[in-house]
């Protein structure tokens, strides 16, 4: 939990964010659309895959035991079928996972316009360090709290430099010993972020072993305990990332 947490009402300004946010969040049509769109492109990726594959199986079957079941064989017409069937139900069943798994946050947005409230979030930090992911060297910093507890966030500008070809240290981002942080109660979508106090000096950054899907969710607190985060996120090694 945050030091203390102060409700207030949501100003004209945050008020302006969600509804903005609400009008950017798609819609049950929208996320469907984005379902059939993606379903398409994933099955003619997959089948085109499955035909060169198939294309090549089928030639070395012809050079090495002079069997033809090729695209001009005449079993190449059950072939597409069956490739076609196949990948095709592929493609449907993982675009409806992936919808199924995309929470709507519109219901919880209305309600926090509706009720026009904030929380303010108040936080301490002791300690920070930092690890950078490899893709894009993206750098994600654990704060530590009062109390030993592990805070995560994540520096998007960074991520967006490394990504551009530019040296993700150039990112404005500081970690400072205070943060407060408003959120909507509801939906519980972050508005703002504000640091203030000392800098936190991160040190360099620590290479992070773990893929995506196993990091820490951003603005939330991390369960690994501050000392063994280089064990868990950089594999024990502390070695140190490169910009």
């Amino acid at each position: 939990m945050p030091s203390h947490i102060i409700p207030r009402p949501a100003t004209e300004a945050e008020q302006s964010f969600l509804r903005e946010t609400y009008a950017k969040a798609p819609t049950t049509a929208r996320r469907r659309k984005m379902g059939i769109e993606d379903a398409l492109v994933m099955w003619a990726s997959s089948l085109l895959a499955t035909v060169v594959i198939w294309l090549g199986i089928a030639w070395l079957a012809r050079k090495l035991f002079d069997a033809d079941f090729g695209i001009h064989s005449p079993v190449a017409i059950w072939i597409w079928g069956i490739a076609i069937f196949l990948t095709a139900a592929f493609a449907v069943v993982s675009s409806v996972r992936w919808i199924s798994a995309w929470k709507d946050h519109r219901p919880l947005l209305q309600a926090d316009i509706d009720a026009s409230q904030v929380a303010e979030e108040h936080y301490v930090f002791t300690a920070a360090k930092r690890f950078q992911e490899s893709e894009y060297g993206g750098f994600i910093y654990f704060l530590r709290t009062a109390d030993d507890k592990v805070f995560t966030l994540f520096d998007h500008e960074s991520q967006d430099l490394g990504a551009q070809g530019s040296d993700p240290l150039k990112s404005s981002f500081v970690p400072r010993s205070s943060l407060i942080m408003v959120k909507a109660p509801k939906s519980d979508w972050v508005i703002s972020k504000n640091f203030s106090g000392e800098v936190l000096e991160a040190g360099d950054p620590i290479e992070l072993v773990l893929s995506p899907k196993e990091w820490p969710e951003s603005e939330r607190y991390c369960k690994i305990p501050w000392a063994e985060l280089d064990a868990k996120l950089g594999g024990g090694e502390g070695s140190t990332a490169h910009g």
